[in-house]
């Protein structure tokens, strides 16, 4: 089966265009406005983290100088060297708290010697845990520790200070601590004259991570040292934080983490290790990347000493995109918002655009249904619509009068070939030019009435009635192909003559003959008065004989089964033939001749039925007759124009295969009306032509069609063409019937259910009878009828 295709409306069709195209423009906009902000987020992003490392760079630099500077300006001084008993004061303790109180970084400042004398000043202010540690009073300022042998035994003491450096209590407690055995101590002495600076270590006494800078003293065994504090850097790190979720990591090459804001090791998922490996391998010092939905800027640091530093930024690429992914929600907000406000703008500038092409296809669909008289101009603003508006009027116009013009030549064609059947033969008139005139009249009739059967008909239309119109002229156009000498057969032996002047001859043959023999036989001595008397009854039986065969030829009577075995009788008279009767015959004549016994004089019947009677049924189909359900019994030959054959016909001048030759021309009205391309307009022309030889109740043909088979006009078609057919006056066969003899008929067809008993009595009650015979019926013909009866 054929998908039916689908066809879209202009109106929203062009409106939901627009709106796409609108709505994909925005969207292409929106969606290149959030990728330029992303660019620009992660350019802007990676140049604040920059400036940002450059700033922590320098500030560690700077650090990392401040507490070389420090050590170097206390390196050389002598009294640095100094390790005082516990009642005794260091030279230098004053300077030294002024740098811790100055460096808040600076945990604490010492000096270790080889020994295994220590001296160092700890800032208490450095952490809680330390204060927590030495249960330190709150104006405890500074822990003084020392460590030295005493009797050979190394103690240490540890001296909590006021911050005007009185002694708040001291503490004596042996020594486990050997400064000699310190990594910052070995590695001092390795690099002699130059700072050094630890990795990362754990401070034992506050539970945090811190590095050392230390400096061997010049021309001793002593090496000065001070802490750091890295919590104090994380501080400085989380100063520098763009954002609350922005992570800082400072870490060394090993991946330690030096330094952090807001870290959490478990979920940063950083491959340090890897990172620094691809930075040396590349010899790149700064990049950016992103993983796990992170924007992460790393740069290594400059440093003064070997071990370097890293500089890792992690912030959620959300967090970046948050102030332009608000922007960009506002601006779609507010775009949607226009959207909004724009499509009843495209919908009314699309109704402005759609609208006439609207009422150009009203107009159209006019033309379409062939209402030329409704067309008109649109009224537009739009000049190619109003141009396109005149064309299509003009062309109504044009079309108009070209159908007019094919309707007035298609209906002269129609009468035509209607007049020319009733031409054909004298034997049909004006029955062709009749039947329309009664069929419309009933219609109309039927139209008015809009009771009963009739309530749903109507011939609203032009197209309606012409169809019937068409369909009542072209009724019997199959009448056609009906030979003439079958149609105008006034006697059973009548072919294209009356074949009853040739057998009258064979009679006058016969009649000489006998007249002959008698005076044989008188000259061969014979009777003269029997002979004579004998001739006599010859004659007369002869003559009785011939009068018999005439008055069967003439049809007139019916013959029952005792004239047609006295025909037989008849028929098994001799008479001689003396010429050969293949001399002078077409082609086709001879062809039928079988008979092979050709010799002269020959002796056969006064009447026959050779086999050269018999003419041949051709070029019939059954798949065909089939086809058009078509379900007449078809004779077996074309014709049979044997002699006793025809003489024997019961009823009428008509054989068997005669009367089928006439009742074909209904078979050949429907196919060639089937075979015509009618417009729509007509397409029912073959259904109304074809069944006004039909009845109610399956004994008609062609078709053997019932009263549900048949629609109104068909039927309404049927009594017109009896109607006709009866009170016609100009055929030369019958006397035209009187009306009310006419319409007893046709009421004894009611009874038979030839006929429709509504559109009978439809055609009493309007007085369409009356009317026609008025118009169509000599005067003798219209006389009086009581209708009642038949209501």
């Amino acid at each position: 089966m054929k998908k039916k295709k689908i066809y879209l409306k202009i109106k929203p069709t062009i409106s939901m265009i627009l709106i796409f195209l609108i709505s994909s423009v925005i969207l292409v906009t929106l969606s290149l406005n959030y990728y330029f902000s992303k660019d620009l987020a992660y350019e802007a992003t990676e140049t604040s983290f920059r400036l940002t490392a450059e700033k922590i760079e320098q500030k560690i630099v700077s650090f990392d100088r401040t507490n070389t500077n420090i050590l170097k300006s206390l390196v050389y001084a002598e009294s640095i060297k100094e390790f005082p008993l516990v009642d005794e004061v260091h030279k230098k303790l004053k300077q030294l708290t002024v740098i811790l109180e100055n460096n808040k970084h600076i945990y604490a400042l010492y000096t270790g010697n080889k020994n295994g004398d220590f001296y160092e000043v700890i800032n208490l202010n450095i952490s809680e845990k330390l204060r927590e540690k030495y249960s330190t009073k709150k104006e405890a300022r500074w822990l003084i520790v020392k460590i030295y042998k005493e009797d050979n035994i190394r103690y240490r003491y540890e001296q909590i200070l006021t911050p005007e450096l009185k002694i708040i209590s001291t503490k004596k407690i042996l020594a486990k601590y050997n400064p000699s055995n310190r990594p910052w101590f070995k590695e001092a002495h390795l690099h002699k004259n130059s700072t050094i600076k630890t990795k990362p270590y754990k401070y034992v006494n506050i539970d945090e991570l811190g590095i050392t800078f230390a400096e061997k003293i010049p021309d001793s065994d002593i090496v000065l040292g001070l802490d750091i504090s890295l919590n104090s850097l994380s501080k400085f790190l989380e100063e520098q934080a763009l954002t609350k979720n922005n992570q800082i990591l400072l870490f060394q090459d090993t991946g330690k983490i030096i330094a952090s804001t807001n870290f959490d090791k478990k979920h940063t998922n950083v491959p340090y290790d890897d990172l620094i490996k691809f930075a040396k391998d590349k010899n790149i010092t700064n990049m950016h990347f992103t993983l796990n939905n992170k924007y992460i800027y790393y740069s290594l640091l400059k440093s003064d000493f070997k071990n370097k530093s890293h500089l890792a930024f992690m912030i959620p690429i959300d967090t970046i995109m948050k102030p332009y992914t608000n922007k960009i929600y506002n601006s779609f907000i507010i775009t949607l918002l226009i959207l909004t406000l724009t499509i009843p703008l495209i919908w009314y500038s699309t109704k402005t655009l759609v609208d006439p092409i609207a009422r150009l296809e009203i107009e159209n669909k006019k033309i379409m249904h062939r209402d030329y008289e409704k067309v008109q101009i649109i009224n537009t603003k739009i000049k190619e619509y109003h141009e396109l508006s005149k064309s299509l009027y003009k062309m109504s116009v044009s079309i108009k009068e070209f159908e007019e013009k094919q309707e007035e030549l298609m209906d002269s064609f129609i009468q035509l070939i209607a007049s020319a059947i009733d031409t054909k033969s004298k034997y049909t008139g004006g029955h062709c030019e009749r039947v329309p005139i009664l069929t419309i009249a009933l219609a109309n009739a039927a139209a008015d009435c809009n009771e009963g059967i009739f309530k749903e008909f109507n011939l609203s239309t032009k197209d309606k009635k012409r169809e019937l119109s068409v369909a009542a002229w072209l009724h019997d156009c199959g009448k056609v192909t009906t030979p003439e000498y079958v149609v105008d057969k006034a006697t059973k032996l009548e072919t294209i003559y009356n074949r009853i002047h040739e057998i009258r001859t064979r009679f006058e043959v016969i009649h000489r003959d006998l007249s002959i023999k008698m005076y044989e036989n008188i000259l061969a001595g014979a009777n003269k008065e029997q002979e004579e008397q004998k001739l006599q009854e010859e004659h007369k039986k002869l003559i009785q004989e011939f009068e018999a065969v005439a008055n069967a030829n003439i049809g007139g009577e019916f013959m029952h089964d005792e004239d047609i075995k006295k025909i037989n009788e008849i028929a098994q008279r001799k008479w001689t033939k003396y010429f050969d009767d293949t001399l002078g015959l077409s082609h086709d004549e001879k062809s039928r001749i079988k008979d092979t016994n050709r010799s002269f004089p020959k002796e056969e019947n006064l009447l026959c039925d050779k086999d050269e009677h018999i003419i041949e049924r051709k070029y019939f189909s059954q798949e065909e007759f089939d086809k058009y359900n078509f379900k007449m019994e078809v004779p077996k030959h074309l014709y049979n124009l044997g002699e006793v054959y025809n003489l024997a016909v019961r009823k009428g001048t008509l054989t068997e295969e005669e009367r089928f030759k006439i009742n074909e021309h209904m078979i050949m009205t429907i196919k060639m009306l089937e075979q015509l391309p009618f417009p729509n307009n007509l397409k029912r022309v073959p259904e109304y032509a074809g069944a006004h030889h039909e009845t109610l109740i399956g004994t008609g043909y062609p078709r053997k069609l019932k009263k549900e088979d048949m629609s109104i006009p068909a039927r309404i078609m049927a009594i017109a063409d009896i109607f006709e057919a009866l009170t016609a006056a100009d055929r030369p066969y019958k006397e035209a019937k009187k009306l009310s003899e006419t319409l007893k008929i046709l009421n004894f067809m009611v009874k038979d259910k030839h006929i429709d008993e509504d559109i009978f009595k439809l055609f009493l009650t309007s007085g369409v009878y009356m009317n026609y015979a008025k118009e169509y019926l000599k005067e003798e013909q219209i006389d009086e009828v009581d209708i009642s009866k038949y209501l």
